[in-house]
């Protein structure tokens, strides 16, 4: 929860209403994101660390914060996973 995280670059994004589509114009990599994973995404930009982003959409959704405890650190798996963001 303590690593800052980073979008890698030259990802491209097409974005569909609340929802996003990541992709690299070269390789075969891509992942579709929700509505959460589209935020999450956005504040990977390496300034942040898992533990800060969960603590930043807790403030901003506090009804939805227990929810956000977990889930947002799985987003981030599945960022990497894919090779979309790298740990800092």
């Amino acid at each position: 929860m303590n690593q800052t995280i980073r979008r890698k670059p030259d990802f491209m994004i097409e974005r569909i209403d609340d929802e996003i589509v990541v992709y690299h114009p070269t390789l075969t990599t891509s992942m579709y994101c929700n509505p959460t994973g589209a935020l999450v995404w956005e504040l990977c930009d390496g300034s942040l660390t898992t533990g800060e982003i969960v603590e930043l959409l807790a403030e901003i959704y506090p009804e939805n914060s227990e929810q956000i405890r977990d889930s947002v650190p799985a987003v981030i798996d599945q960022l990497l996973a894919h090779g979309l963001v790298e740990i800092t």
